[in-house]
Formats: structure tokens, sequence, C-alpha cells
């Protein structure tokens, strides 16, 4: 059976995404399976899930915005930023709920984060977390991340507080938690990390792993499979005649209409990215470059 679309997991605690995805391959014996977005193993919650030619449009899905669900743990500090790290400093200095209050506007916005060292992030070729357990010494520059919301939720005890965060593509929550421990003149590590959303996906949207297993067994379980053209719901969609799309389909770019109608709608930017579309399917996504829409990405159905 081919099968194309997108999966959402709620992936649970103790698992990483790499083997989520080798579970769905392995389970529907498809090559081709991708995950948006990896969440560490100790991590749980929305994974968006890939299949077939839905891989070709994990790009897209990478870039929406994150909201996540997590809880500090204050006063320690371990080796990677989370809890299934060691304990490398530690202090009796706990903050106040109204000091984190008041800190918390200046982790808004645009802000420089230094990735955590235990991170998939390449060092001459090398990944962070690699050399990190091996003890070698470097470091990793700051990047520019963006932060549209940080909210404290509550206060559980004098150790642990819940954040809750929505965030743009590459910000580390485990950078988030050391950082504004650090601000409040103490320490901390994430103790507890859930994805509540991926743009606008939520929980509501995942299964289980427990669901996966049915899959194979059931072709009627593909009820949850998405089709492929729901990552593509935010960029605007340009309709193709036979001929045009058997271009498309064959890497040749088509000349934009711009009397059309669908076209007169859509305020189009060069170097915009759309999507064409033929008998209800998407063919490509694509760039308006010069006068003509070039293809990035072919789907092929």
């Amino acid at each position: 059976m081919k099968i194309n679309g997108w999966l959402f997991v709620d992936k649970p605690e103790g698992i990483s995404s790499r083997k989520v995805v080798d579970l769905i391959s392995n389970s529907l014996s498809i090559k081709k399976v991708g995950h948006a977005g990896t969440l560490d193993p100790m991590a749980s919650g929305l994974l968006p899930i890939a299949i077939g030619e839905a891989t070709k449009t994990i790009g897209v899905i990478q870039q929406l915005k994150k909201c996540y669900k997590f809880v500090i743990k204050w006063g320690e500090k371990t080796s990677t930023d989370d809890k299934i790290g060691t304990t490398i400093s530690s202090t009796n200095v706990r903050p106040s709920f109204e000091d984190i209050e008041k800190n918390l506007k200046q982790f808004v916005g645009k802000i420089e984060q230094i990735p955590p060292k235990f991170s998939a992030i390449k060092v001459n070729g090398k990944r962070a977390y690699r050399l990190a357990r091996k003890k070698t010494n470097f470091s990793l520059n700051s990047r520019t991340v963006f932060i549209e919301t940080l909210k404290i939720k509550k206060q559980i005890d004098n150790d642990h507080c819940s954040f809750e965060c929505i965030c743009s593509k590459g910000t580390y929550i485990r950078a988030l938690a050391r950082d504004l421990a650090a601000k409040l003149g103490t320490c901390g590590h994430i103790s507890s990390l859930r994805r509540l959303k991926v743009g606008s996906f939520s929980e509501n949207d995942a299964i289980s792993l427990d669901y996966l297993e049915t899959l194979a067994h059931s072709p009627a379980n593909f009820n949850k499979l998405l089709p492929v053209e729901v990552a593509l719901d935010g960029i605007p969609a340009m309709p193709l005649s036979g001929d045009q799309a058997d271009r498309m389909r064959n890497g040749q770019s088509v000349p934009l209409e711009k009397e059309a109608d669908w076209c007169c709608s859509l305020t189009l930017e060069e170097g915009g990215i759309i999507y064409t579309m033929s008998s209800g399917l998407p063919v490509a996504i694509a760039r308006l470059q010069q006068g003509f829409i070039c293809p990035i990405r072919v789907l092929n159905f």
C-alpha cells in the first residue's frame, strides 16, 4: 500500500525521535519516513511524522511555532541542562514568584541563545553531544531565536516551577531554563518538558505508540493519517492546467499569470514560496522568480 501523509505522534518520555521514525518505517515497511522537529528522549508530546511524499514538506512544518510546557528545578545545574544529566553545581538560592515574573520579559522577543553542549549541532562535522560525552573542550556560537510568549504557570514548591512558552524553530527550552535560572541568581535544569502544539496542530491530533502498532495490520486505522497538503495550509496555492502540471512535474518552470483570478486576490513577492495544484492534488512547492513559478520540490502522486 502506497502511503503519503502526516502522522502526529504523542511521543512518550524515554524514547528518541529517531526511534519513533524507525518504528513507523519498520512496521509499515516504508523507507521514506522522517520527523519535523526533534524532541529529546526525556521530553514528551507532539512529534510530526512525515511519510512518503510528505517528507518533501518537512521544511515547511519545521518553520512553524511550537508551544511547550515545562518545569524547572531550581538549585541544580546538570551536564545536559535536564534531569538526565549529572549534577555539576548546586546552590541553596531559590527565586521568589515575584522575581521570576519580573525577569520573564527579558526572555520574550528576539533573544540570543547559546545551545546546550548536549545537542545535535555540528562542530567541525561532529555532533556536539558526541564531543560533550567525550568531555572534549569546545564552544558553541549563540543564535537568534524568537520567544513569542513565556508565562509562569505555577510555583509547584520551593524547588520547582512550571512554565508555558511559544517559540520559534531552533529554540532550546533547556537553554532557556538555564539562562533564566542564571538571571535569577541561581542555577536550574529542566525536570519535565512536553510539546503541546506545532503550528495549529495540537495534542488532539496526536496518536499513541500503541496505536501505531495497529497500522500495519489494519488499513482502516489510517483515518488518522493527514494529507500531505496540511503542511502547506499557510502557503498560497496556484492552480495549474494539465499541461502546466506536466511541465512542473518534469522540473520546468511555468509563467505566472498575473491576471488570473487566484493571483489577483494575493500579494505575491519576488522569491515568495507557493505551492501548485492540479486536479485537487499538490504538484510542487515552488518559488516566484522573475515572472515564473519555479519548482523547488516536486511531489509525485
